[in-house]
């Protein structure tokens, strides 16, 4: 059962003196509708520039993603330095969780995304591979942990996608090798906007080498191979501002794909299919008066029927359904020497899930298990949050915060305490250094406590883990000029990961993790046609699965990343890399931990180049995997023979027209 820890009148205690810090400080100024490139509020909850923020930031706008050549924000962002990336196939696509797995600061899990300042995990899983650029302005990624203002989650940082108030009008098609299929369109209609598409992709082939063996009756023992079969994502987003306070934003995604498994000579034995759809509705308020509420409502629905392809009549399938509901308000007051916040949110989540599952899920001839039923179950939690940034001189700013969660759910009661210090120093208007201590936590999820399977084991005793985040940092920005030095330390405890046994896994709260490193980024405007960056992450993640064990490896040690864009009149083009060394794959279970070493690096790289051929019509061509590298893309497990290879190359070509 989760502990129960009870510190809620020391939190009163730090709103209280919160709030006699605030009321010395005036009304916030007005918020510009649209922020400048640099500026972020995702870190403090309050507008603030880069050089003023004691964190790791950086704001990427939704033309600054584009020119990556992708569509969607997880595509965008695995080029983005510090960013932990792995996939399996097509659209990002990754066996059962559906979702590519990308991380800050190496943490499994540790990432809190959010969609204008809401959270929008469903299990612990985000699917940055099912938001579209079309609807974005701007993605806020904050490194180290961002619990104090945003909760479960955010120990490795936070990311936060910021929607469109306003789009303009515009269609695209694009067509490309391998099933590749782009159509959208953007409608600005005044108060409203309008974004929708489709994007498709063909099947895959074979992407690993053999697994394991399927049997069928009167043939045997059938060595299996995965690969993926046709997939498709929709879009649609819906935003109407009733005026300069009031915004209401509706966005629906989903994901349509499906695993095959073959033999050697991709013929399909058995089949899984995967439905994802998801709702996103906000009603979002703020005025000049530093006040800034949300209300929303998450939905998240989930299919997948599975089937050997000589008995398709004998179906094994799942069905998942979990809520959302929610408020998140806050108060920012700024003065000449300070600036207060409080804040409050409230929230429930649902999950109910039903299965039939085989008795033997490698046999053709399987019979079904009686029809499972897990939930529905429920967790309501509610929490203060509160923070004060006073300047101690000209140059010296200093931000004291803190946070307390009350959870109460079916596995028990848990309250969290969560604090934070921060530092910052600006030698002069260019040059600014930065420290910062704070305590981050993630609870476990409806699946980790409830779910089970032929493979999967659930465990209702789970503990929340939780640990501290430690960072010191150097900025520059002038004339064109930004540059980056973070160096950082995350301790986790009770770290929540999913091991195997003889047969199934198991979620179980590991001992410790750690991760020690650097992180420099560079980004230069040479001038008005050419520009680049470069950046590098050299860290050291480990794990101990059980107390008296030994450290092990786990991820990836170092990441080198760079683009180059050039803009000419009717011409741009740019070109992104990011390589990843020194990985490795760890688990089985945990008496005996395996490690298997990924003996090739892994390199993502994309070409996009754009020319406006008309008026109003510009044409792209983009090409992903430039240099046709097979490279292990993930590990499935931890035999070497269960790897997942990356596609090849594809390119696409598009039109885009603007009216």
């Amino acid at each position: 059962m989760l502990k129960k820890f009870e510190l809620g009148s020391l939190m009163c205690a730090v709103i209280l003196g919160t709030s006699f810090f605030a009321t010395q400080v005036y009304a916030e100024e007005p918020l510009s509708e649209f922020l400048l490139e640099g500026i972020n509020v995702t870190a403090l909850g309050y507008e603030k520039s880069n050089l003023d923020t004691p964190a790791d930031t950086v704001v990427y706008t939704g033309e600054q993603l584009k020119e990556t050549g992708a569509s969607d924000v997880a595509n965008a962002l695995k080029y983005k330095g510090g960013v932990y990336f792995t996939n399996m196939g097509p659209h990002d696509q990754n066996w059962i969780t559906g979702s590519s797995q990308i991380n800050l600061r190496g943490i499994d899990g540790g990432t809190l995304v959010l969609i204008n300042g809401v959270p929008s995990s469903f299990n612990n899983i985000n699917h940055l591979d099912m938001l579209n650029l079309d609807e974005v302005e701007r993605v806020e990624v904050v490194k180290g942990g961002g619990a104090v203002l945003y909760g479960s989650e955010a120990l490795g940082g936070v990311i936060n996608i910021i929607t469109k108030d306003q789009m303009k009008n515009s269609l695209r098609v694009a067509t490309g090798n391998k099933g590749q299929r782009d159509y959208a369109a953007t409608i600005g209609m005044g108060k409203a906007s309008l974004a929708i598409g489709r994007n498709e992709f063909g099947s895959t082939g074979n992407m690993t080498e053999k697994i394991n063996n399927l049997t069928f009756a009167g043939v045997g023992d059938v060595g299996y191979h995965i690969g993926f079969g046709d997939s498709k994502k929709d879009h649609l987003a819906f935003n109407y501002k009733f005026d300069d306070k009031f915004k209401f934003s509706y966005m629906f995604n989903k994901k349509k794909y499906s695993i095959n498994y073959n033999d050697v000579n991709e013929t399909l034995l058995k089949h899984f299919m995967y439905d994802d759809r998801e709702h996103f509705t906000q009603m979002a308020y703020n005025d000049e008066n530093g006040w800034d509420a949300k209300v929303y409502y998450n939905q998240r629905r989930i299919e997948n029927p599975d089937y050997f392809v000589v008995k398709p009549t004998n179906i094994e399938w799942e069905k998942s359904d979990q809520k959302q509901y929610g408020l998140d308000a806050k108060k920012v007051w700024r003065g000449d020497k300070a600036i207060g916040l409080l804040g409050v949110s409230a929230k429930r989540e649902t999950y109910k899930n039903d299965n039939q599952k085989f008795n033997s899920p490698n046999s053709s001839i399987s019979t079904l298990k009686p029809v499972a039923h897990f939930g529905t179950y429920a967790l309501n939690s509610f929490s203060l949050y509160g923070s004060y940034d006073r300047k101690l001189s000209k140059a010296t700013n200093i931000v004291f915060s803190a946070r307390e969660d009350f959870f109460r759910s079916d596995a028990g009661d848990y309250n969290e305490f969560l604090p934070q210090v921060q530092a910052i120093t600006k030698f002069d208007d260019h040059n600014s250094v930065y420290a910062s201590v704070g305590k981050s936590f993630r609870m476990p999820t409806f699946r980790n406590l409830y779910y089970g399977s032929n493979m999967i084991e659930p465990n209702p005793d789970l503990k929340p883990e939780q640990g501290w985040n430690y960072e010191i940092g150097y900025k520059y920005d002038e004339n064109g000029r930004r540059f980056n030095l973070t160096a950082f330390r995350t301790d986790i405890k009770d770290q929540i990961v999913s091991v195997w046994g003889s047969s199934k896994s198991k979620t179980l709260n590991a001992s410790k993790y750690r991760n020690t490193g650097i992180e420099l980024r560079y980004e230069q405007d040479v001038d008005k046609h050419f520009s680049y960056n470069v950046g590098a992450v050299f860290a050291k993640p480990q794990r101990m699965y059980k107390e008296g064990q030994a450290w092990i490896d786990t991820l990836g040690r170092y990441q080198i990343n760079g683009g180059v864009n050039y803009v000419n009149r009717d011409f741009n083009a740019a070109l992104n890399l990011s390589y990843w060394g020194d990985r490795v794959k760890n688990g089985v279970n945990r008496e005996t931990v395996t490690v298997t070493e990924i003996s090739s690096p892994l390199l993502v790289s994309n070409l996009h180049l754009g020319y406006k051929v008309a008026k109003n019509v510009n044409a792209t061509f983009d090409v992903d995997n430039l240099f046709n590298r097979k490279d292990i893309a993930n590990v499935g497990g931890t035999s070497n023979n269960n790897l997942y290879y990356t596609m090849g190359r594809t390119f696409r070509v598009g039109l885009n027209y603007n009216f």
